[in-house]
């Protein structure tokens, strides 16, 4: 049943494309040109038939239903629609209030007034001062017994007490020791810290050593925040055995209400409990968040807390996502009023879209007419109406700007654009519906012109990077100052000079001039010159000096005479390295025997040289040598479930197995099957490869497009090519390759040693040990990426029908097996027989389709690029970076 209904699908699906296709196959190369230049090249894949989509404040019910927990991404709503479920974006939501805890600042006790109701504690010390005619000061501590003794008055117990009463009592006893006292200061002059315990879900729970005056919120920051699914409304005191007090920190972060905090004393506990009911706040709202509500609130609390909505939130397109006994999702399409009358659920997800563009009552005018800019919608909203009301204003000729192409204009709607013949338009052959929002674009003829650029050249340029785009005006030192240069290539250090040679097309000649930068600097260039630099030993005859090795500034030196030292050389080079070897170092010289120029060594004791202060000559070239197995520190880094996983430093030579075993070895839930084994190197190379395949790509289909085209040839195919290698830009952006290696391991730890994929390390290098792994995992395009549960009996059709199956956008040609070990292989679909090579571990790929290419050569290298991103994709889910 589930393979007919794929039939019938795919069926659907091709007779759609073939009619999305036909309308841009319609499109000549030089409209898909002026589209792009216009800027809305963004828009060519989605160029479809006018669609008005109705609103209504009703509810749409969308229901998922699966055999597991189903993981939901965050979405975010895009900028350009809100009802094209395809274009909406990840964001990343911060639980509400988490910032309070970034505030690093902590409680003075000496800079605010003591409170009345602080009660006084062993350790305290209490200043008090008489004035009258008998005077005195006296200062005192609170003893074990919880007393204080004053001359001539005595034991006065206080602890216990609060500061107002110890206060009162005080100056009664003062008064009957000195009846002729006028006034009386009493302060407390040293605080006893106290000593809390704060438990339950905070980032560090523990004892904590409090000043006097702290009050929940002060401990709580000194934990450094709340874990993710920990209370934020519900924190208890503790004191005596007994809950006094229920903590609400929104009530101070959201209304500066400081009710609910309380003085702490020594040994209350401070408990931080679970989260009830969470909810993610999305959209158009002022503060998107993650939400904790109380059971007595509502989604009315929820936006209060969020500051409402933003001026452009619309209150009749509301999303609620809500999960129901962890196998199925609903989705409700509402309105805020709606949304209102609900009662809240841990675990909804509200979105709160933005007013539509198309809800506006004006289209903007853009191009080549007279005045650019907003206009009224049309009643009728007709394109010819609005043309009518502006030609009765100015007149046709006073509307359009001179050279106006009536040929071709479009439309831009929210989700896709429109083309349409102006001339038609405005005679009434044909027509075009607005909405409101749209932008109509007007072009000028002959408006497509080719992308300009100028080109550097020369050994010192970056060879990767020789074209830049000519921008109007551009003079030779902004060139300058834009070229990727070299600096090292083959041991040698460049140093790029100020004179340039331009070559130049003028009346189909070619003609060279010769420009000096620091002269002039405004020498204006022309497209498409190009423009060869040099190093300076190429055009500056100078006296230089080349030293490398263990110096702290390598590099080539400027002298002043014909001969100098080699001490004179080493401090421009900022001297010595502690990793200097002094028994020998190595003088390149130069010199010219007949009509050939020759090079002669000379291998010295370093240290007699400087005792010497040996001559050193132009052109020389100085290499200062290590001291013998002076490296720098290598490390490998093991993750996962190994007894002791860590970062470890090697010896050169060092194989895996002497690390792992360092490491004691694997833990008992160890999955040595899907080790993941990566290297800096390895890493480096994938991405070049990719990088590399990507401008060939580029450049081959750049160089199909320049060609003329043959007869019968298909235009839009060569512009599908450059959008099929965008796509694959984006994907290979999104996909980084992290340097993975194929290796089997084994428990056996001896075997292991003897195999041959006990390999030898090098700096950087990093295994990660998965714990054990009873799943198969899906990704790519279907309709649900998920992990699966592994059971034998299950085929590659199966897990690829739990997943909800593919996407239109999926390429079911190119589907992967990526083994837990790295390896991979095609997976070929057919309905005559059924896949069963699936194991514990393994992940199903299904890379993104491409338009369809009819370059056999140019399918095959998109192909092999693919393979490549899928393989990594699968990798990047073993380690958990997807």
């Amino acid at each position: 049943m589930y393979k007919r209904f794929m039939i019938v699908l795919i069926m659907v699906f091709f007779t759609i494309t073939s009619v999305f296709s036909a309308s841009i196959n319609s499109l000549s190369p030089a409209q898909l040109q002026m589209i792009k230049q216009a800027g809305y090249g963004n828009y060519l894949k989605k160029l479809k038939a006018d669609a008005k989509k109705s609103r209504e404040d009703v509810e749409k019910r969308q229901v998922v239903k699966n055999d597991i927990n189903v993981k939901v991404k965050h979405i975010n709503a895009p900028i350009s629609t809100f009802r094209d479920a395809k274009t909406y974006k990840k964001v990343k939501l911060e639980k509400y209030g988490s910032s309070f805890f970034k505030n690093k600042n902590s409680l003075n006790p000496y800079s605010i007034p003591t409170p009345s109701n602080y009660v006084l504690t062993r350790g305290d010390k209490i200043a008090i001062t008489v004035y009258g005619i008998d005077n005195g000061n006296f200062e005192t501590k609170v003893n074990r017994n919880g007393a204080i003794i004053i001359d001539r008055v005595g034991i006065v117990k206080v602890a216990g007490l609060k500061y107002d009463e110890v206060k009162k009592l005080i100056k009664q006893r003062i008064r009957k020791a000195f009846p002729t006292s006028t006034d009386i200061v009493v302060n407390i002059s040293e605080f006893t810290p106290i000593q809390v315990m704060v438990s339950g879900l905070v980032k560090a729970p523990g004892l904590y050593n409090l000043t006097s005056f702290s009050t929940i919120k002060d401990a709580l920051l000194q934990t450094g925040g709340i874990l993710e699914n920990g209370s934020y409304r519900d924190i208890l005191l503790k004191r005596g055995g007994k809950v006094i007090k229920h903590f609400d920190l929104y009530q101070l972060i959201r209304y500066g209400d400081d009710s609910s905090d309380l003085l702490l004393q020594n040994g209350d506990i401070i408990v931080v409990t679970s989260v009830k009911k969470s909810i993610k706040l999305y959209g158009a709202v002022n503060i998107p968040a993650i939400y904790e509500l109380k059971d007595n609130e509502n989604f009315i609390s929820l936006i209060k807390y969020a500051s409402g909505l933003k001026p452009n939130g619309d209150q009749h397109n509301v999303r609620l996502k809500r999960f129901i006994n962890n196998k199925e999702i609903k989705v409700s399409s509402i309105s805020l009023v709606t949304l209102y009358k609900m009662l809240p659920k841990d675990g909804d997800e509200v979105t709160v879209f933005e007013i539509s563009p198309q809800m506006a009552k004006s289209v903007t005018l853009e191009g080549n007419v007279a005045i650019n800019g907003e206009v009224e919608l049309p009643k009728d909203h007709r394109l010819s109406t609005l043309f009518k009301k502006q030609f009765y204003k100015f007149g046709k000729k006073g509307f359009f700007k001179f050279n106006t192409d009536f040929s071709f204009a479009l439309v831009i709607y929210s989700d896709h654009i429109k083309s349409f013949n102006l001339d038609s338009v405005i005679k009434g052959y044909e027509d075009v519906k607005l909405y409101g929002g749209e932008k109509i674009h007007i072009f000028k003829r002959n408006e497509v012109k080719p992308v300009e650029y100028v080109y550097a050249l020369g050994d010192i340029v970056n060879p990767n990077k020789k074209k830049y785009k000519f921008i109007n005006g551009m003079r030779i030192r902004d060139l300058f100052y834009l070229v990727d240069f070299q600096r090292v290539t083959d041991n040698k250090i460049y140093t790029p000079a100020t004179k340039v040679t331009v070559l130049r097309a003028e009346h189909s000649k070619k003609k060279t001039y010769t420009v000096d930068i620091r002269t002039n600097p405004n020498f204006k260039l022309k497209p498409f010159d190009e423009v060869r630099f040099y190093d300076i030993d190429q055009v500056v005859n100078e006296n230089s000096v080349y030293i490398s090795g263990e110096v702290f500034i390598p590099g080539k030196y400027s002298i002043k005479s014909d001969l100098t030292t080699i001490n004179n050389i080493i401090k421009l080079a900022g001297g010595l390295t502690k990793k200097a070897l002094y028994d020998n170092c190595e003088i390149a010289r130069y010199k010219i025997e007949g009509d050939e120029r020759v090079r002669e060594i000379f291998n010295i004791n370093l240290k007699d040289a400087l005792k010497q202060h040996f001559k050193i000559y132009p052109d020389d070239e100085i290499k200062i040598f290590s001291i013998s197995n002076w490296r720098k520190k290598m490390y490998v880094t093991l993750k996962g479930e190994v007894r002791y996983p860590g970062r470890y430093a090697i010896a050169v030579g060092e194989k895996l197995a002497s690390v792992i075993k360092r490491a004691g070895g694997f833990t008992k839930n160890a999955f040595v099957e899907g080790a993941v084994f990566t290297r800096k190197s390895v890493k480096k190379s994938q991405e070049k490869q990719i990088k590399e395949s990507l401008a060939k790509l580029k450049n081959r289909a750049l160089a199909l497009q320049s060609k003329g085209s043959e007869v019968g040839e298909d235009e839009s195919a060569k512009e599908r090519m450059l959008l099929s290698i965008k796509e694959l830009e984006n994907k290979a952006n999104e996909i980084k390759p992290i340097g993975r290696v194929s290796i089997n391991l084994y428990l056996d730890m001896d075997r292991f040693e003897n195999s041959p994929y006990n390999i030898t390390l090098k700096d950087g290098d990093s295994l990660t040990i998965p714990a054990m792994i009873d799943t198969v995992g899906v990704i790519g395009e279907v309709l649900n990426q998920n992990t699966f549960i592994y059971d034998p009996k299950l085929s590659v059709d199966d897990y690829l029908e739990k997943a909800g199956g593919l996407n239109q956008s999926a390429d079911d040609d190119h589907i992967y097996i990526v083994k837990a070990n790295g390896e991979a292989y095609r997976y070929k679909r057919n309905f005559f027989s059924t896949n069963q090579e699936i194991f514990k571990g393994d992940t199903i790929v299904v890379p993104l389709k491409l338009d369809a290419i009819s370059d056999l050569k140019f399918a095959k290298d998109v192909s092999d690029i693919l393979y490549k991103l899928a393989v990594t994709a699968a990798s990047l889910k073993t380690v958990g970076a997807i």
